[in-house]
């Protein structure tokens, strides 16, 4: 198992995984960082920008489904008091980074996903009014990559694939998260590729060096199959 959330200061530890969970991707793996370090910077960016407008999940709404709370009430026998503490500390952009980084690195899947990742949590921020929370923030990016996958990538991996790259949930319940998110952002996972463009030169724009961010634009062909694909 790749994944634990109780790795914080070492998500970049490695595990075996089935040959399955290994695909070809546009870019070689370490440029793929800094793409998923501007990724990390804007969501821990709006996560402080919640956090100090007070900004709080409604117990019992659709919205608590991504929080960790819900779970550790249901299951308390699994979390001590260091466990919970740990989920619910304040993550830096490094935090946020290695997670992305440890998931991309046993799930292999296209930089290009971690760009309709954000634009996914995003639409569900706009949708739905959900802020981003200490205990909601690894919920979210699992669900958004895993859709992003699907919507992307020829091959994708199996929801049962991320349960076990984050064994935090069980693949029954990342089957209700993947259908509650898709409920709250209306399935709309389209993409087009004026917006997937805009989120792109916004992220490359964090970087000093266009040769920092590694990943380009979408040719003519590509931002045709990506419309096509998320139609």
């Amino acid at each position: 198992r790749c994944v634990q959330e109780t790795e914080m200061a070492d998500y970049d530890r490695k595990a075996n995984t089935t040959s399955s969970l290994h695909f070809t991707s546009t870019i070689t793996a370490p440029n793929v960082k800094s793409i998923i370090s501007a990724v990390a910077t804007i969501l821990n960016s709006q996560m402080l920008e919640d956090m100090q407008q007070g900004k709080e999940l409604p117990v019992g709404s659709d919205l608590y489904y991504f929080s960790e709370e819900k779970y550790i009430k249901e299951k308390p026998e699994e979390f001590d008091e260091q466990r919970k503490a740990l989920l619910r500390e304040t993550p830096s952009v490094d935090n946020i980074y290695e997670f992305m980084k440890a998931l991309y690195d046993c799930a292999q899947f296209s930089p290009e996903c971690c760009i309709i990742c954000l634009v996914y949590i995003n639409r569900l921020i706009a949708f739905t009014g959900m802020p981003l929370h200490p205990t909601n923030w690894r919920p979210l990016i699992l669900c958004s990559l895993l859709v992003a996958q699907k919507v992307w990538d020829d091959k994708y991996l199996s929801n049962a694939d991320f349960a076990f790259i984050y064994p935090f949930f069980i693949t029954e319940e990342i089957n209700r998260l993947e259908q509650k998110f898709l409920e709250l952002i209306q399935y709309n996972v389209t993409v087009k590729s004026s917006l997937y463009a805009k989120y792109y030169f916004e992220l490359r724009a964090l970087f000093k060096s266009e040769n920092e961010f590694p990943l380009r634009p979408l040719d003519a062909y590509e931002a045709s199959r990506l419309e096509a694909r998320s139609a």
